[in-house]
């Protein structure tokens, strides 16, 4: 055979092999990011309204086809917000699998600040507003009702727009040290009311020491009131 021949019979059969490698079918990246989607939807465990976005899988990958249907998986339950690796696999004859990666947020209705708090300042309800946010980067202690922060001072600066927690805000002092005030004993069937000094400061509901005026004797009493406790015998 004649070298100009051989040559072009080596060219054709090329030519061909190539022909056949492009008629290969290959399985679509939406067939894939559909059943990602899919089992993201059926085993997400997280309250509230969520969003799932995916991260697209690179342009050059190629699998071959699978004739059987994909099936997708995880490492464990989907229980927490955010980004999230999810497997696809064929089981078909020729295997094949790949992980991918999405990113899910939560969305929930939480208390927002409108206005500005300087520290000490108290909350009221014109500094709060209730806004359905993205919550997958924040914990779990965040504020969702207007109560839960009314009448209490701010722990610190609080600019407007953020999300409140409740450790952004402490209880009033209703009492300060070296403050005169009134205990109350109680007792079944008597109550007896005597005069005190604060030994320290105190919010609403807490144990706090009074030195007794009369009997000069430091006690412990629960602060219900501005100026005033009670010691529960």
């Amino acid at each position: 055979m004649k070298k100009s021949q051989l040559t072009f019979l080596v060219i054709a059969l090329t030519l061909i092999n190539i022909g056949y490698a492009d008629d290969e079918a290959w399985q679509s990246h939406e067939s894939i990011n559909a059943v990602v989607s899919d089992y993201l939807t059926q085993h997400i465990t997280l309250t509230g309204e969520y969003e799932i976005s995916l991260v697209p899988l690179d342009s050059r990958l190629r699998l071959s086809q699978c004739p059987e249907p994909l099936e997708a998986f995880t490492n464990g339950e989907i229980t927490h917000a955010g980004r999230v690796a999810v497997g696809v696999r064929c089981n078909a004859e020729k295997k094949w699998s790949i992980f991918t990666s999405g990113f899910i947020k939560v969305y929930q209705n939480v208390l927002v600040l409108v206005r500005p708090l300087q520290r000490g300042e108290t909350i009221t309800a014109q500094h709060l507003a209730v806004e359905r946010r993205d919550v997958s980067s924040l914990r779990e202690d965040f504020a969702t009702l207007p109560e839960q922060l009314e009448n209490k001072q701010a722990i610190r600066n609080l600019d407007a727009g953020m999300i409140l927690s409740a450790k952004h805000a402490i209880e009033p002092k209703l009492i300060k040290r070296g403050e005169l005030v009134m205990i109350n004993s109680d007792s079944p069937g008597f109550s007896i009311q005597m005069s005190g000094q604060a030994m320290m400061d105190g919010t609403k509901g807490q144990l706090i020491r009074i030195k007794n005026n009369t009997s000069g004797r430091i006690i412990s009493a629960t602060v219900v009131a501005p100026g005033r406790v009670v010691v529960m015998n």
